[in-house]
């Protein structure tokens, strides 16, 4: 059995993921999605970025055939060559089942220094590796250097290095250097004094491998055993780590069919853990169960168990109920306790950590979510905002930007149930629920491409109630350098409705607006008094309703309500695709399609702000 660095790293993140790797039907896999390729693009542009300075030899083999890479490693280890890039080391028979096997550590009794010191204690595997003579260990560092120190090649030995996108040196990477450092030392004959994480704004950091080692061990030993024995992992939905995962349809789809709880949002590995102690496995006893039950659990304070148990009530019955009080005082406790399923939007569920820069900055916005991706956004020399904020000064811009028809009237929406007018006169501010339903409203939202660290498109559609009117109006930089004109024209927009309240749908569009505020020198008159309308919808449909969806995402709320977005697989993490295709291509269409996903998005914003105002309106009557 082949073990390599890519399977451990993925069993690190998903025990199933790594299983169905190795036993798996390959065809049963989801093809990668633009925004992943673009991940693994943006990642071997930041490996060759790194290494344009440096001097490094590469070995040349077919590609899949580990022994020959093994083998031409290995002779440049043996020049003594002083860099090499993506070097392939190997430690057990490759090609073969049974015959001797090598030690798993390398050199008999070999010990884990700690930079020069020799811990008192040997590090063990257990039985199952021990005793398995079929185990092959491939490890591809994306870097060896060369360094002074006795080694079986001479007075020179190698440590291993690997270039990440992260900013952060996650533990799954230092598990994995350590994987490396290990295998290295089969094949030159001394474990390297250090392994390196070289991060995209740390730089070089040092990776403590006698702390890390032994955690590699006990990790790889439990792979090993999980795959000998052929012990399928349970399935779970966690929408930060499955959104880019090639066996995401699969686990869905399996996970979907017995109902299982980690589609439900706020059940967590850990509080799941709990549930299967409790035997609460199934939605039906959760529904039914005392919440009293779980609140004795520190995984389920705070009002965690109230919720839960609401959830999966409302999701048994399929209907939505008033959110309980004394919850937990605010709902961002729940992101903060690693409550993935409560996503902001689909980018900020896409978690693949070859692109944290991308991710960490997608978060607040959309992964997946992952992509975002929405992937679970990062300025330009523009121009200074001085514009005055009199509904007369800004017709002209406005209209001039407005959504040309071709664009919005190309392919119809299909709402199975239209955006409801709740009152034939608006209710006055102080007798709505908690929402304003006010004569003319409006609903924002932003695209935004964080490795440019451009917001370029702000969309907002203007609700006319008194009227029954709707009208759409984009602002698009169709280039980093028309940031700062957008910008201006929607705030023109803003102040044409100076008293109408703003919509919109988690936190990105505030903490967006101060950003670009400061970053173009906005007086303060010009955008304080425009953010104090700012209304977030998710925080009040998340504080108020629960609702038989598997997140609280935009996505799957609008979708129960009966909304569709016109492009069915568009996300905030395929714009981020298309805008950089856009600008490679000059392609008009990819535009069009780009401005209908953000109009869907303000739409269904509406929908979920109205259906929540009616909703609680009808609770109280």
């Amino acid at each position: 059995m082949l073990i390599t660095d890519k399977l451990l790293l993925s069993y690190q993140r998903c025990n199933l993921r790594a299983f169905l790797d190795t036993w798996g039907d390959w065809k049963q896999q989801d093809p990668p999605s633009d925004f992943l390729l673009k991940l693994m693009r943006d990642s071997s542009t930041h490996q060759q970025q790194t290494l344009e300075h440096e001097t490094y030899q590469q070995p040349y083999y077919p590609r899949g055939d580990w022994a020959a890479g093994a083998a031409a490693t290995l002779s440049l280890m043996q020049q003594g060559v002083d860099r090499i890039y993506r070097g392939v080391l190997c430690q057990g028979e490759l090609g073969k089942t049974n015959g001797e096997r090598a030690s798993i550590s390398g050199i008999d009794g070999q010990y884990l220094p700690d930079i020069g010191e020799i811990p008192e204690t040997p590090v063990h595997l257990s039985s199952s590796i021990l005793h398995s003579s079929e185990i092959t260990l491939v490890s591809r560092p994306h870097l060896l250097i060369k360094q002074p120190g006795d080694s079986k090649f001479g007075n020179w030995s190698y440590a291993n290095a690997d270039i990440w996108l992260s900013k952060k040196p996650k533990l799954d990477y230092q598990i994995i250097a350590a994987f490396h450092a290990q295998v290295l030392a089969s094949m030159q004959g001394t474990m390297p004094e250090n392994a390196w994480l070289m991060l995209r704004t740390k730089g070089l950091w040092a990776v403590n491998l006698y702390q890390r080692m032994p955690q590699m061990f006990e990790i790889l030993d439990e792979c090993i055993e999980m795959l000998e024995n052929r012990h399928k992992p349970e399935v779970f939905i966690s929408r930060q780590k499955c959104t880019l995962c090639g066996w995401y349809t699969v686990c869905h789809e399996e996970a979907e069919s017995i109902k299982h709880l980690s589609l439900l949002p706020g059940v967590t590995a850990k509080r799941y853990a709990i549930l299967k102690v409790l035997g609460l496995t199934d939605l039906e006893s959760l529904a039914n169960a005392n919440p009293d039950l779980l609140a004795s659990y520190p995984e389920f304070v705070a009002g965690v168990a109230v919720d839960v148990v609401q959830q999966a009530r409302s999701t048994f019955l399929n209907q939505p109920f008033v959110r309980e009080e004394g919850r937990r005082k605010k709902e961002e406790g729940r992101r903060e306790e690693g409550n993935e399923n409560y996503a902001e939007d689909s980018q900020s569920k896409i978690v693949p950590d070859i692109a944290d820069n991308i991710l960490d900055k997608m978060a607040v916005k959309e992964v997946e979510n992952m992509v975002v991706l929405n992937g679970d956004s990062e300025t330009g020399l523009f121009h200074q905002n001085t514009s005055s904020p009199r509904a007369e000064s800004v017709k002209s811009p406005v209209s001039s930007v407005e959504l040309d028809k071709s664009s919005t009237e190309n392919k119809p929406a299909k709402y199975s149930i239209p955006a409801p007018i709740l009152r034939p006169k608006p209710i006055p501010y102080s007798q709505s629920v908690f929402l304003p339903i006010a004569p003319i409203e409006l609903y924002f939202d932003i695209e935004a491409e964080p490795e440019l660290n451009l917001d370029y498109l702000h969309g907002v559609l203007v609700i006319d109630r008194y009227n029954n009117t709707e009208k759409y109006y984009k602002f698009l930089a169709e280039s980093a350098a028309e940031e700062g004109v957008a910008w201006k024209q929607f705030l023109e927009l803003m102040w044409t409705y100076p008293i109408a309240p703003i919509f919109h749908f988690c936190d990105y569009e505030v903490k967006t607006f101060k950003r670009l505020a400061k970053l173009y020198n906005t007086p303060a008159y010009l955008w304080k008094p425009v953010l104090k309308r700012f209304i977030d919808i998710h925080k009040y449909v998340t504080q108020k309703a629960i609702m038989p969806v598997e997140s609280y995402a935009l996505k799957p709320i609008a979708r129960w309500l009966g909304f569709e977005w016109r492009d069915a697989k568009a996300n905030g993490a395929q714009c981020v695709c298309w805008y950089d295709d856009w600008l490679k291509t000059g392609d008009r269409s990819i535009l069009e399609a780009i401005v209908r996903y953000n109009e869907d998005d303000c739409r269904a914003t509406y929908v979920v702000k109205d259906w929540l105002t009616n909703f609680l309106l009808n609770q109280k009557q």
